[in-house]
């Protein structure tokens, strides 16, 4: 509380740098509205926005490296002063993530209400919680599509599943894993809704803004494992291996960390697709969306502390197999403890990153490999079916 505390305080008095990754699309939607759309991926154009509109100062301008379509979400918001477009954009944020808590518990229902408490505790005061908020960032948005679409998927609903999954869009690389999912699955119906609907979203805003905006995103895109301060990316703080790389050698150079993240990857994969392939009842099926949500907190080469709220996802369902499987005190006592334990190690690894060395890739590790090779398993998990793409009702044990 008390750094949500400090950090209101500087965004409402302006101080420098109190910008948060808001400023960004914020003043992508300034560009949007103002009719000069085609100049979104332009860094000085949103460099020149960004100080016109930030009523203090700031070190670096922040690259914009959204889709267009995110751009005129944030065009509405462009219209009011930049404090008070922050401060709606934050409470907006903070309802979502309430939702979203709310939603979660429903999956932690047979739980007793200490374990459920404590999981809503931990979850709302967490360190990726609190950066989506204060920083201004969507990535609460992309786990409100992953829970659609998971809740959607187990219901049989791929086609319904496919088209709330596109909300995650708004960061398309992390729908990385989940599509990956979904394809080797063969869940046709959920494949063409997402990949219809997040083409009509990225593409059409794109093209009706100007014919090269959508050349120039990928460009942008393309340049970004290559930037370090110019387009204020961080990779020094970064939660992934190309984090720990840079701040461990001091040099973004992609030789450098490339092929660790690539391996890193294809390690993951070739964990997950085994399990993917042959999930058949709810708690095989939730182990394998679990690994499909980490995957990109695992592969991707752009990934921030705020992104880590994903992983609200895999431990509620995890906590929930865990409760399951062994429904005794002893048991709520180490899912209890888990969860502080998680709740430490987030809130404390940001910090050893601004100090100069990112070690939160190596807490990825543990929680992907847990989740491949530690899934909790039992006969009480299995009272519910999933429905498969080709008709059949899987409720074999688990």
């Amino acid at each position: 509380m008390a750094i949500y505390a400090a950090v209101l305080a500087r965004i409402a008095t302006n101080a420098y740098g109190a910008t948060g990754d808001f400023l960004s699309f914020y003043a992508a939607g300034w560009l949007a509205r103002t009719g000069r759309g085609a100049d979104l991926y332009d860094p000085r154009a949103i460099e020149w926005a960004q100080r016109l509109l930030y009523p203090g100062d700031f070190e670096r301008a922040i690259g914009y490296p959204l889709p267009v379509f995110v751009a005129w979400l944030f065009a509405p918001f462009s219209a009011l002063p930049f404090t008070a477009a922050f401060f709606l954009w934050m409470a907006l944020n903070a309802v979502l993530l309430g939702m979203l808590l709310r939603a979660l518990s429903v999956e932690l229902a047979g739980a007793p209400r200490g374990l459920r408490y404590v999981f809503a505790g931990c979850a709302a005061l967490s360190m990726p919680a609190l950066a989506a908020i204060v920083f201004g960032q969507v990535d609460l948005i992309v786990l409100a599509g992953l829970l659609a679409g998971y809740r959607l998927l187990r219901s049989g609903r791929s086609a319904a599943a496919g088209a709330v999954l596109a909300l995650a869009a708004v960061k398309p690389h992390l729908l990385a894993g989940v599509l990956l999912l979904l394809l080797v699955r063969r869940e046709w119906k959920a494949v063409m809704a997402l990949g219809v609907l997040t083409a009509a979203l990225i593409v059409v805003p794109a093209l009706l803004t100007s014919p090269g905006t959508l050349l120039e995103n990928l460009r942008l895109l393309a340049s970004y494992p290559s930037s370090g301060d110019e387009l204020a990316v961080n990779a020094e703080v970064m939660s992934n291996w190309r984090g720990f790389v840079v701040s461990l050698t001091g040099r973004n150079d992609v030789a450098l960390w490339l092929p660790g993240l690539a391996a890193l990857a294809l390690a993951c994969l070739a964990l997950a697709v085994p399990r993917w392939i042959s999930a058949r009842g709810l708690c095989e099926f939730d182990q394998a969306y679990s690994l499909a949500v980490l995957f990109p907190l695992m592969a991707s080469p752009h990934l921030h502390t705020q992104s880590l709220a994903l992983l609200l996802l895999p431990a509620a369902l995890a906590f929930r197999r865990a409760w399951e499987a062994s429904p005794t005190p002893e048991r709520e006592r180490a899912i209890v403890n888990a969860a502080l334990a998680l709740f430490a190690a987030l809130f404390f690894l940001p910090f050893f990153a601004i100090q100069g060395l990112s070690l939160t890739v190596f807490l990825l590790i543990a929680l992907y490999s847990w989740a491949a090779l530690r899934w909790p398993r039992g006969a009480a998990s299995n009272t519910h079916a999933v429905a498969r793409a080709d008709g059949v009702c899987d409720s074999a044990a688990c």
